[in-house]
């Protein structure tokens, strides 16, 4: 059932279903119900994948799909698509009758062309009702109404009657309840209204980024929707958006059917003049003006020039001088066009300096040096994985070694030994895990497989149910990832603990009668360690940086990444600038010897001797 007919009600159509199998001899053994989805096609329709998937297998519970007519069976705008899916049935020996449908389950030439007949028809009424929906909404846009319900930070939907007298705000979220009903445009709080001068201020005269200006507002504790920061996206919403000089635009792009989206010529597009400009129409203007030189497309030739132009005026390349360069292309985009920033420097005659790149572990590295490298440590573990290699001081970082052999598998190869897949190589680790006896252990807790089993039986006497959810968030278990990892999966598991199996639709439609009832279970973080992770302060950070040097006698990115109290060290570099200058805020300074490493010079770590 899709939202656009309301007689092809689930209900309805359960009733009459129910009266056809009442008067032909057949029990109703299930019902697979896709509310509030569109026929144009199969995605999105979970229970007809299901249905689909379950007919085919090899053991089912029924040898016959009743549905009440074509349309139901979906309005694909191929018909044979619709057929093909009929065949698929058929050929598994599960016959499909259409209860409201005069051909039954008679597939007479005669019928088969009335019934392709039918799914022409289904397919045409959608696309009929696409061109009228179209129409009305493009009128509704000439008279000043709003079509679509989320609007950009800064302004609010109004409810007004038929004659435009005001009803109330609407929330995000709500909708209109009355069909005589519509909604325009308004300007939102002054606040919010100042906040959006400033932005168009800081794009146009600053020559901001949005992400500058998002950072800059963070800072400052601007909010947005939801008490969350303005984002650079939402920034970017705001410098296109014509709601700031007052007008309502509408018919910008145009995807119908589920086809790709499309943008529409501008003498298409719809205007209103909803209110008085919130930003002066030459600011405005200049903005879309620096937009479109941002978002201009680059051709090689084009890159070239703004590439020799740039060297001739700073003397070198760089990916941060590129970025930086006000009207010239982005560094992505300079990489896409020539394959990399080395080869578009070649391009201009430029040689950029020699510099050793990050996991070089402060040396340079022959081919043979880094085969033998790979040899040893595959001798001395039986396998090699990236943490391994990233691990070991006597091997480059496994980046590094991807960078100079191209590949992984490349360098396996030239060192004469086996490559796994990523497939193969978890599946191992996996047993290796299991060999171990880690795999019955979840925070330091021993799980058997009969814990597990009477936990789920626990679960579902208690809240009447299992989910996914249930698993992640009851903090008495293990999370679901667990359960999955030692059954298979959570169908498996349930049928080992003797519990009542569930379909896919079921499961669904328990899961929205309990969001219905406000029953479901919350949602939160899965792990409060990872919770108080995101959390981290800079004070916090660099105490984490310290107390790790004392306690290491040094720090490290493997060390930042290993230390439960510390976020990753991308996110202490991205945080601060750099490794070193949070080092440096933590009162590190760098230590003697190679690899680089950083600490106190009274935890000095003990150096490696060299042969």
């Amino acid at each position: 059932m899709s939202s656009d007919n309301q007689r092809y009600s689930t209900e309805n159509q359960r009733d009459a279903i129910a009266e056809y199998a009442r008067l032909h001899g057949y029990r109703v053994v299930g019902s697979y119900v896709d509310a509030g989805k569109s026929g144009l096609s199969l995605q999105g329709r979970v229970a007809l994948k299901q249905l689909l998937s379950d007919a085919l297998a090899p053991q089912r519970s029924f040898d016959t799909i009743l549905v009440l007519d074509v349309s139901r069976w979906g309005r694909f705008q191929n018909p044979d698509q619709a057929g093909h899916y009929e065949f698929l049935c058929r050929q598994a020996g599960v016959n499909v009758v259409y209860c409201g449908e005069p051909f039954g389950v008679d597939i007479e030439p005669a019928n088969t062309i009335v019934k392709h007949l039918k799914r022409v028809m289904a397919g045409e009424y959608s696309r009929e009702l696409s061109a009228r929906l179209s129409r009305a909404h493009c009128q509704q846009a000439r008279l000043g109404f709003r079509q679509g319900s989320r609007l950009i930070y800064g302004f609010r939907r109004l409810l007004v009657d038929q004659n435009r007298n005001p009803r109330q705000v609407l929330r995000p979220g709500e909708r209109k309840a009355l069909a005589t009903d519509r909604v325009i445009v308004i300007p939102g709080p002054p606040e919010e209204l100042a906040v959006i001068r400033r932005i168009f201020r800081l794009f146009v005269h600053e020559e901001l980024s949005a992400e500058n200006i998002a950072r800059r507002l963070a800072a400052e504790g601007v909010k947005g929707y939801g008490k969350a920061s303005l984002s650079a996206s939402t920034i970017r919403r705001i410098l296109h958006s014509e709601l700031c000089i007052g007008q309502m635009t509408y018919n910008l792009t145009t995807k119908r059917l589920q086809n790709k989206e499309y943008k529409n010529p501008e003498e298409l597009w719809t205007r209103f003049a909803a209110f008085k400009p919130i930003v002066p129409p030459s600011q405005f203007q200049k903005a879309q003006e620096r937009l479109a030189r941002m978002n201009r497309q680059w051709t090689r030739g084009d890159i070239l020039e703004a590439l020799k132009q740039l060297l001739a005026e700073k003397g070198r390349l760089t990916e941060a001088l590129i970025d930086q360069s006000e009207g010239g292309p982005s560094a992505p985009t300079v990489a896409d066009r020539f394959g990399s920033l080395s080869a578009a420097y070649a391009a201009v005659g430029y040689e950029p300096p020699r510099t050793l790149p990050f996991g070089m572990n402060g040396k340079s590295w022959s081919k043979k040096a880094i085969v033998t490298g790979l040899q040893k440590l595959y001798n001395a573990k039986d396998f090699l994985t990236g943490r391994l290699i990233d691990s070991c001081p006597d091997l480059p970082s496994a980046a590094t070694i991807k960078r100079y052999f191209g590949t992984m598998q490349a360098a396996m190869a030239e060192a004469g030994l086996p490559y796994l897949s990523h497939s193969q190589a978890m599946r191992l680790s996996w047993q290796r895990r299991k060999n171990a006896g880690c795999d019955e252990f979840y925070r330091g807790i021993r799980w058997t497989n009969g814990d597990l089993l009477r936990a789920l039986r626990r679960l579902e006497r208690k809240h009447g149910f299992l989910s996914m959810r249930l698993l992640d968030q009851n903090g008495e278990t293990p999370n679901a990832s667990f359960f999955i990892k030692t059954f298979g999966s959570l169908e498996k598991a349930r049928q080992l603990a003797h519990l009542p199996p569930r379909s896919h639709s079921q499961l669904m439609i328990e899961a929205l009668k309990r969001k219905r009832e406000g029953t479901d279970v919350p949602s939160k973080p899965r792990d409060p360690l990872l919770a108080s992770r995101r959390r981290s302060r800079p004070g916090d950070i660099i105490e984490g940086l310290q107390r790790l040097a004392r306690r290491q006698g040094m720090v490290s990115a493997r060390l930042i990444d290993e230390d439960p109290s510390l976020p990753s060290w991308a996110t202490v570099a991205n945080y601060f600038g750099s490794l070193s200058a949070a080092y440096k805020l933590a009162g590190l300074v760098r230590l003697d010897g190679k690899p680089v490493r950083f600490g106190y010079r009274e935890h000095r770590p003990p150096s490696r001797s060299r042969t």
